[in-house]
């Protein structure tokens, strides 16, 4: 619930909550002191006023002109029964005494100094809590004597104090219910809001391993949400931030290590060249060749790890272009055929589906990928003299929503326990990558880095017969019709 709706609904509440409170007190009233329907009560209260004058105006004609009818009791004791049942009385009085007082008056007065009250008669009292008015009539009997008549007539419906204690117990409770309302809905706002706070003081204090639970709804939920979003993010950039620093030190610890060896050979062989050991043509032609081809090494392995850089940031552009796999691979493996051969390595490419497979991919960075894995074959294999018949087998194979290039040498596999981690910087199999063969740790962290950035996957695997078997699959490319049928325009 928003924070608006509960607001408004608990401005309503806090006129409508002690009302209807107030009304089920009212009826709670009415029930106890045996009111079975309020409707006929208020009626009889409407009524009183007209039941009175009826009796008063009786009691008043008789008074004037026929005073005798009080001298008889049977009389006098029903004029005092109708006015109790009106909360009237009558107090009348011969020659200064006290003939007759109303039964209604004596026991709603029982103590009362009904003769002080005919003496100094006052025009109000108060009578067990309700307010009565007086009224005095002088008369005379038939016979001569005085008489006088004090009328007490009640002038309200409820006791005299009931209208402040009834004020003062209501403003009570409207106060007190505003205050309950109040603080209930203060409360399911402030107290989300202090967790809140809480999470932001750990946030603050790098402490960014507490969830931050949304446990309501409307904006504080979603302020709640936010805050869980921005701690994940945070925390993942934290680690992301961690992570490249740790692989920012290893990638100079073996940047250090892998320039190290061929610096230290190259100046080797200079030493030996400047100390005359070289003392002769040949050994001066093999002392440079090799310093050439430790420089070269050098070389390829500063291209590699820039690469692998800008790969590792982010900063390379993939120029995608759609290309039919399959006619791509029998191009550049027939470039690639004639090196292969040189090392007496058989390079065989099936492919025995005409129909072109196309996909979206950069020509040069898929170059790469497969330049990469066929040096990786070749040293594999170029390690174990033994494997008599050294090949490398290519095919192509539609899958449903991807293309499926496998390569597969007949060296003698890897080791299970190599299988998970060759993709990974700097990894190095004993048997494949090693310094003596020039393996840099990084040819196929930048193959699975370049397929991962095609949309696609790499994965190896031993073959069947033997052998390891590298897996690439990269998303086909669909080709849609747009306005015109005759302008076709590719998706990928």
């Amino acid at each position: 619930m928003s924070i608006r709706v509960k607001l408004y609904m608990s401005y309503l509440a806090m006129v409508f909550v002690p009302l209807i409170l107030m009304s089920a007190f009212m009826l709670f009233i009415f029930y106890a002191r045996g009111v079975e329907d309020v409707r006929q009560y208020f009626e009889k209260e409407n009524k009183e006023p007209y039941q009175q004058a009826l009796v008063y105006g009786e009691l008043s004609y008789v008074l004037r002109n026929d005073a005798g009818e009080l001298e008889k009791e049977e009389y006098v004791a029903e004029i005092q029964k109708r006015l109790g049942e009106q909360w009237a009385g009558l107090l009348l009085s011969r020659d200064g005494q006290i003939k007759s007082v109303a039964p209604f008056l004596k026991e709603t007065a029982p103590h009362a100094d009904w003769q002080r009250l005919l003496e100094e008669t006052p025009s109000t009292v108060t009578f067990n809590s309700f307010q009565f008015e007086t009224s005095t009539v002088d008369f005379s009997y038939p016979d001569g004597g005085k008489g006088r008549a004090l009328l007490f007539r009640r002038n309200d419906t409820v006791p005299i104090y009931w209208r402040p204690v009834g004020t003062a117990f209501s403003l009570a409770f409207i106060g007190l219910t505003s205050l309950l309302l109040t603080y209930f809905v203060s409360r399911s706002i402030i107290r989300p809001i202090k967790k809140l706070e809480a999470a932001a003081l750990q946030i603050k204090d790098g402490d960014l391993s507490h969830k931050v639970e949304a446990t309501t709804r409307g904006e504080i939920g979603q302020l709640s949400n936010a805050f869980e979003n921005m701690r994940v993010r945070l925390k993942q950039s934290i680690d992301q931030s961690l992570q490249y620093e740790e692989n920012r030190k290893m990638l100079l610890s073996h940047i250090s290590h892998d320039l190290k060896t061929p610096i230290s050979a190259i100046k080797g062989y200079v030493e030996g060249i400047m100390d005359g050991i070289a003392n002769t043509d040949e050994k001066r032609i093999r002392y440079m060749e090799t310093i050439y081809r430790k420089a070269s090494d050098m070389d390829q392995l500063i291209d590699e790890l820039f690469l692998f850089s800008k790969l590792d940031l982010q900063t390379v552009a993939f120029d995608f272009k759609v290309i039919d796999i399959r006619r791509y691979m029998e191009h550049f493996l027939e470039e690639q055929r004639f090196d292969l051969e040189k090392s007496d390595m058989a390079l065989i490419y099936s492919n025995q589906e005409a129909e072109p497979l196309l996909i979206a991919a950069d020509p040069d960075k898929l170059s790469r990928v497969l330049t990469n894995i066929l040096n990786n074959c070749v040293k594999y294999m170029g390690e174990h003299a033994e494997t008599a018949n050294k090949q490398i087998k290519v095919h192509v194979r539609e899958l449903q929503q991807h293309a499926l290039i496998v390569i597969e040498d007949s060296g003698p596999g890897i080791e299970e326990v190599d299988l998970p981690f060759i993709f990974d910087r700097f990894y190095r199999a004993e048997q494949s990558r090693n310094l003596e063969t020039g393996g840099s740790g990084l040819g196929l962290a930048i193959v699975k880095q370049i397929i991962e950035g095609h949309g696609g996957k790499v994965w190896a695997e031993n073959a069947e017969q033997g052998g390891a078997r590298f897996c690439l699959e990269l998303p086909k490319s669909t080709t849609v019709k747009t306005v015109g049928d005759h302008e076709e325009h590719t998706n990928h």
